[in-house]
Order: C-alpha cells, then structure tokens, then sequence
C-alpha cells in the first residue's frame, strides 16, 4: 500500500503554530475561572464537575499531544472528550436525581470486578435530552459535531483505517490545528457548564470567545 507524502504546507504550519500560541494563552486565561470553583455543595454539582475535569484533562492533553506532533492520538482522544462534554451538560440538566445517586453509589459488581456502578444513556439519548432542555445554539453544534466526525471518531478511537493511514503520513499540520479548535470549543462550553452548575456568573467567557476567535470553532458556546 502506498501513501501520497505531500510536502508541508507553510499556511497550514502557520496557522498551527498560532493556534498552538492562541490555545496556550486561552487555556491560562480559563484555569483562572477554575480556580474560582468552589468545592461541590450536592451530587449532582460533584458529578458535572468530576465530568468537567475529565474534558479539561482530555482537551489539555490534545495540546500536548501536538506539542510533541503526536497527532494519532491527540485525534483518538476527540471521541473520549466529546462524549464527556455530553454527560457534564446531561448531568447538569437532564439526569434524574435517582440516576446521580446510584452513580455515585458502589455496588458489589463495581468493588469486586470492572462493573460500572450505574451506566449512563447513550449520545444519541443524551443528545435528545440536552435538546429538551438547553437552547438550540448549544444543541446544535453538539449534534452536528456528533454527525460530521462520528464516524472518524469511531475509527481513531478503536485502530481503523483511518488511524493506520494518518500514522503513516507526515505530520498533517492542518488537522492538528482543526483537532486543537475543536479541543478549545469544548474546554469553553464545559467550562460554562461546570460554573453554571456552581451558580457562577461568566462574563468573561463571552470576551475570551472573541479574543481568541481564531481558535475556537464558530458556533457559539455562551448561555448554556
């Protein structure tokens, strides 16, 4: 099998690097609306702020990642961080209160084997309710993100083809960047969230979008 090594493409290296610069930036001007929260005051808030962390370690670890151009795996984690960003906003507004307490609660299976203590809905559930109960500019982006990238998401994820192919090609310097946008729009929304969750005012998020416009994905994120 052969592979078409296209030479780099000085646009797409540049755009990258300022990306790389922009999210660096971005990801210190938000750790300090972080260091605001205060420790979770009820379940339900522990449980969106424990799904939050997830995403910010996910989106931290994709900058990372592409520091070192490890671009394979860096794209393997947009499945794990999307589908997290999804359950902090279904914890937030969506979950029962039964569904909270026995995620929370252990049960034999969980102490004695790899048994989850309570499984969560599927995307495409969590999808329908976060439509129920959040406005259309937050719905939408999600859902459309879900139906452009499933599949690719899929293939990273569990070794397809898609993986194999990417590992045996040069650095694609546009796609890391794309990968970084995407990782910066959901550190944002899930940074809305969880501040939410905690009663916190934001204003500074709606600034923060605009500032760093060019590393962010254009649908907006405020007002979750």
């Amino acid at each position: 099998m052969e592979y078409k090594r296209d030479e780099p493409n000085p646009a797409a290296i540049e755009r990258l690097e300022r990306v790389s610069h922009g999210s660096r930036l971005l990801h210190l001007a938000l750790d300090e609306l972080w260091e605001e929260l205060p420790a979770p005051l009820d379940k339900r808030m522990l449980v969106v702020q424990a799904f939050a962390n997830i995403v910010k370690q996910h989106t931290t670890a994709q900058w990372v990642l592409i520091q070192h151009q490890l671009d394979v795996t860096a794209t393997a984690l947009v499945r794990p961080a999307y589908e997290t960003m999804l359950r902090a906003i279904w914890a937030f507004r969506g979950a029962d209160d039964a569904w909270i307490e026995e995620f929370l609660s252990p049960v034999p299976a969980a102490l004695t084997s790899d048994a989850e203590t309570r499984m969560g809905p599927d995307v495409k559930t969590m999808l329908r309710v976060i439509a129920q109960h959040h406005p259309a500019s937050i719905y939408e982006p999600l859902a459309a993100l879900k139906d452009a990238t499933w599949r690719g998401m899929h293939s990273y994820v569990h070794g397809g083809i898609r993986a194999v192919v990417q590992s045996s090609v040069p650095f694609p310097h546009h796609e890391a960047g794309s990968v970084l946008i995407n990782a910066n729009g959901m550190l944002i929304l899930v940074t809305n969230v969880v501040r939410m969750a905690h009663g916190l005012w934001s204003p500074t998020l709606p600034l923060l979008q605009q500032q760093y416009a060019d590393c962010l994905p254009n649908a907006p994120v405020a007002g979750v």
